[in-house]
């Protein structure tokens, strides 16, 4: 069933870009992210791992009419330490959609709302138990809130976006037998397993606020809260803090 659902999922994917009027516009940025990193995984006794991070993203948006859909691939790693001891993070997003469309416009004032489909993989490592690669994984669709407000040549746009429901996967214990060591083992095994469930699943909560200083250059900034939280079985949380540069093109 995960496996026909995966495909589902694929085939949409592929659909929605393939279908795009070519008449919206489109635009590009680039995206420098710095940012905290905690990891807290009850399989190690429940200690947490603080560190850094560093992560670029990719977007690719098109405008249709009043409508917006936002493609933005994640890529990152970070290094996290806790009593000598070091732990990091390979965290991957090959799939990362977001449409909205207005509600509310009015003196500068603009209010949308939409939706978030997700494919977000965390690879996760620890000194504490020699090290064997650790994963979780989310296939999730999440409500999204934007506000904006624009004045003179500047804008700030303040993001809420809260996981509804999804696919989890998140490895549950050392196997000594079991070792990620190639390309193949980090696509299928964090694959394996999924389950399907909301709050009482996982919380996948994002905040962002950007600032514009001049709509009509190129730069932007942004300060963004990131937590993913699984809970059954072995429970784990992720927090980030994240300062982010944007480059539009």
């Amino acid at each position: 069933m995960i496996k026909n659902y995966l495909k589902s999922i694929l085939v949409f994917f592929c659909l929605s870009i393939v279908l795009i009027p070519i008449h919206g516009q489109v635009k590009q940025s680039h995206s420098i992210v710095i940012g905290s990193l905690q990891l807290k995984d009850e399989f190690n006794l429940g200690m947490v791992f603080n560190g850094a991070q560093l992560e670029y993203r990719y977007s690719l948006k098109w405008e249709i009419n009043d409508h917006e859909i936002l493609y933005q691939p994640k890529v990152g790693a970070g290094l996290a330490y806790n009593r000598e001891m070091t732990g990091g993070q390979i965290h991957i997003a090959p799939i990362n959609v977001t449409w909205t469309m207005p509600f509310y416009v009015k003196n500068g004032h603009t209010i949308r709302g939409g939706a978030n489909f997700v494919t977000d993989y965390n690879y996760h490592f620890y000194e504490l138990n020699d090290s064997p690669l650790f994963w979780t994984a989310e296939i999730g669709f999440s409500p999204v809130m934007q506000y904006g407000y624009q004045w003179d040549n500047k804008r700030v746009t303040v993001n809420l976006q809260n996981s509804l429901f999804g696919f989890t996967s998140h490895r549950q214990g050392y196997d000594p037998y079991l070792w990620i060591m190639d390309w193949k083992d980090f696509v299928v095994e964090p694959n394996k397993n999924f389950k399907f469930g909301s709050i009482n699943n996982y919380n996948h909560t994002n905040i962002s606020l950007e600032f514009v200083p001049n709509i009509s250059k190129i730069h932007s900034f942004a300060y963004e809260f990131d937590y993913l939280g699984l809970f059954w079985g072995n429970q784990f949380h992720r927090i980030n803090h994240n300062l982010f540069w944007r480059m539009s093109l």
